[in-house]
């Protein structure tokens, strides 16, 4: 089933893409299973046209394998228990984790399928375009609010459009000022809004309880949902001054924060190159544990999460699309 689902991993891919093609591999696999014996043979030739006997390219492949255990190691030790794989103790294998302990696995599944749903060289069937654009909307907005909320460890709103209460933007920030305690809505929106904003380039907003539980909270957070390549280029941080200026009347007395939502995977790298500007990012490494913090805010202590009822919802969608490309097989 695999095979008609992710291509042959390209031959410069680096550990983190191959353990994307292993997960996915997994995840199609009728089993639930996928072996880094097909790794090593989409790269034998490479190896034995590189190396000047088979001792060396026996070494390569130890080390392209013990990189590729590194990678899967990190990802393990980073999410927790919102890993949804596990390796076999002889690092031969690579499997989805028993049904029974999946838990909120779709919450690291969305992300992995949207980090390749586009320019993927390792996904052969992606979602459809309709099916990605309406999941991007919905799911992914789900996901963010989540996330946000176990990131500041208080309540989070969804606010990005459409809107699943049907709320104007002024209802809903009137919403958010009571909820916080803090802050007054603009009715109308000041002369910086543009009449026809839905919601003012912020997706989720939450904030960080102080320690007595009191208004003002200790921290506002205002979150961005990037779901695509092009994640780089939004922001919360820019937008909250207008954001401010537009549908606060009286802008909440506390510190105030930007996170930006994206479900690729990043190296420490990108979060020294982009974090000043993003506030905080959220990726691949972070969002799924942080979403698994919020719903259990939500579940188990009844802070305020909205979709936390509708988690459902990304489960029954990835486990379609799985559905549809092992029957197109």
């Amino acid at each position: 089933m695999a095979d008609n689902a992710v291509n042959t991993p390209p031959l410069d891919a680096g550990p983190a893409v191959l353990a994307d093609w292993l997960e996915l591999a997994a995840f199609f696999d009728a089993r639930a299973r996928a072996r880094l014996d097909d790794i090593d043979n989409a790269f034998k030739i490479q190896d034995q046209e590189a190396a000047n006997d088979d001792g060396e390219a026996d070494a390569a492949k130890e080390d392209r394998r013990a990189r590729i255990e590194g990678e899967i190691a990190e990802r393990t030790e980073h999410l927790g228990e919102a890993y949804p794989f596990v390796l076999s103790a002889d690092g031969e294998e690579l499997a989805l984790k028993p049904r029974n302990q999946l838990g909120t696995a779709a919450f690291y599944l969305l992300c992995l399928i949207f980090s390749h749903a586009t320019k993927s060289a390792i996904l052969e069937r992606t979602p459809s375009a309709r099916a990605l654009a309406q999941a991007r909307r919905r799911h992914f907005q789900i996901l963010s609010t989540l996330a946000v909320a176990g990131h500041v460890g208080g309540p989070a709103l969804s606010f990005g459009w459409p809107r699943k209460s049907g709320q104007t933007i002024v209802q809903a920030i009137e919403r958010a000022c009571l909820l916080s305690g803090v802050g007054t809505a603009r009715n109308p929106p000041g002369p910086v809004a543009s009449k026809y904003a839905k919601d003012g380039g912020i997706d989720v907003i939450a904030w960080r309880p102080a320690v007595n539980l009191a208004p003002p909270p200790a921290e506002m957070c205002f979150g961005q949902a990037a779901s695509g390549h092009g994640w780089r280029e939004k922001n919360a941080p820019d937008e909250i001054p207008d954001f401010y200026e537009s549908f606060y009347l009286n802008r909440p007395p506390t510190n105030t924060v930007g996170v930006t939502i994206i479900p690729f995977r990043l190296q420490p790298d990108d979060h020294a190159t982009y974090g000043y500007r993003h506030g905080h990012i959220l990726d691949r490494l972070r969002t799924p544990r942080a979403a698994v913090e919020g719903l259990r805010l939500a579940r188990q202590y009844g802070v305020i999460v909205d979709d936390a009822d509708d988690v459902g919802l990304l489960g029954r969608w990835i486990l379609g699309y799985r559905s549809q490309v092992r029957h197109a097989a």
